[in-house]
């Protein structure tokens, strides 16, 4: 019998703000492209585009991970915009791990972060000591990392664990990565406990899903 494949048409990624296409498109290179934009990236984000992600993801994180004693992990950390978010609410012990030692020098200069260390989250990690509770805003999207390497962030918390993930939402729709992210769970071993839909960039229309995830 023959197999036909369907092939997914590609996303138009140029319906978006230049800024944000180029970086959902992008899939080498990443880590001089968050360098080169580490100086803007906050009034970019926040300020032009509506970026709110950081706030409702945290809001979901602090319902799920309420102990402000907690040694937390922001994966993707960036500028800190997350981890001053726990911060504020009392979060007292954070760490930051990122791809671009650009965005990260922003970060401790604000000295949201206990400790920061640089990672590309396409490949394993073994932390030297397992995290109480991880926050991961804005890394999965269109490109890279894929959600078949979200076990690579997962990873970083002790068993028993929640992590709180956001995937993008266009992409979410456009690449169908519901299924990827259960087939990724069932894979890796972790349990997807909550999918909430919620606001990321508000003035492209884009929202997003943040995944409640415990490791097994």
């Amino acid at each position: 019998m023959k197999t036909f494949v369907v092939k997914q048409k590609p996303p138009d990624l140029k319906r978006f703000d230049e800024r944000l296409a180029a970086a959902y498109s992008r899939t080498d290179n990443k880590e001089k492209q968050y360098d080169d934009w580490a100086s803007t990236y906050d009034s970019d984000l926040v300020d032009d585009l509506g970026y709110v992600a950081y706030k409702n993801a945290g809001d979901v994180f602090m319902e799920v991970a309420p102990d402000r004693h907690a040694r937390v992990l922001d994966v993707a950390c960036g500028t800190g915009l997350a981890g001053q978010y726990l911060k504020d609410n009392g979060y007292e012990n954070i760490h930051g791990a990122d791809l671009s030692a650009e965005m990260m020098a922003i970060a401790d200069k604000r000295q949201i972060y206990l400790s920061t260390w640089q990672h590309d989250f396409t490949k394993p990690i073994k932390p030297d000591q397992l995290y109480d509770a991880l926050l991961c805003v804005g890394m999965f999207a269109y490109a890279v990392p894929k959600i078949s390497d979200m076990h690579n962030v997962v990873n970083c918390v002790k068993s028993g664990s929640i992590c709180v993930i956001t995937v993008n939402g266009a992409a979410w729709k456009d690449l169908d990565l519901e299924l990827q992210v259960y087939q990724e769970a069932e894979r890796s071993g972790f349990a997807i406990e909550q999918i909430k839909a919620s606001g990321y960039i508000e003035k492209e229309g884009i929202d997003c899903r943040v995944l409640v995830i415990r490791r097994a």
